[in-house]
């Protein structure tokens, strides 16, 4: 009886996704006339020092992707600030970064800081995981949790108006969780001695998702979107 029950739910479900359509919608920010950006270098402010690069390639990749907006990659944009004389903490948002901008071609550009970064590798309480076999005894395992906190300031401006278009400013943090076996068989709790030391393998995954969480936070509103609509023919009606 499950089958045919199962055969119906998916004839329902194909008949109701039948009657929509994806359609395109423009990004919730308003981007009205900007069409090209520039991507100015992140300003590092945190004690990774390679954060703010990761930050100002993930907005890149983000953009560029999206195939909404035409990018001028950081690259293009230090080169004028070279001939400028100016570094990255001389154009967070300011009348500076809206020139360059300008002479780039641009139609609006971002700015942002990389503002904080912390790491903690922490063991959870170790628990208890019976074998298969009643003589296997007790094994025990705990968690080893990595977490990476990552901060952001970050903004896109228009460069006809000047006006701020959309800002986030927040932190996201990326967690991996490594199970560990010990080398512990007894019923009891094993004590901190059989506990293993912590490693630090999981730094770049777990700093990689939290970079990735604080990029897609801040692009979210900036990228176009599809939603299920109700077919025009059906909704006539």
């Amino acid at each position: 009886m499950v089958l045919p029950a199962l055969l119906l739910l998916a004839v329902a479900l194909a008949g109701c996704t039948g009657d929509y359509e994806q359609v395109l919608r423009p990004p919730r920010a308003d981007v009205t006339g900007i069409s090209v950006v520039a991507i100015f270098p992140f300003v590092p402010m945190s004690s990774d020092p390679g954060l703010a690069r990761a930050f100002t390639d993930g907005v890149l990749r983000s953009l560029r992707d999206s195939g909404w907006y035409q990018v001028i990659p950081p690259e293009q944009v230090e080169s004028v600030m070279a001939e400028w004389r100016v570094d990255s903490r001389q154009v967070t948002g300011g009348p500076i970064a809206r020139e360059i901008a300008a002479e780039l071609g641009a139609d609006g550009f971002i700015v942002g800081i990389a503002d904080y970064y912390f790491e903690d590798v922490a063991l959870d309480v170790p628990y208890p995981s019976r074998g298969g076999q009643p003589e296997a005894g007790v094994n025990w395992r705990v968690d080893q949790r990595t977490s990476v906190t990552v901060g952001m300031q970050a903004q896109l401006v228009n460069v006809h108006t000047g006006a701020v278009v959309h800002r986030w400013n927040g932190q996201r943090t990326g967690e991996v969780t490594d199970v560990r076996q010990l080398l512990w068989w007894s019923a009891d709790p094993p004590p901190r001695s059989a506990l293993p030391s912590t490693h630090r393998r999981d730094i770049p995954k777990a700093r990689e998702e939290a970079i990735k969480k604080a990029v897609d936070a801040f692009t979210a509103d900036l990228l176009p979107r599809y939603e299920w609509v109700r077919r025009e023919t059906d909704a006539q009606q």
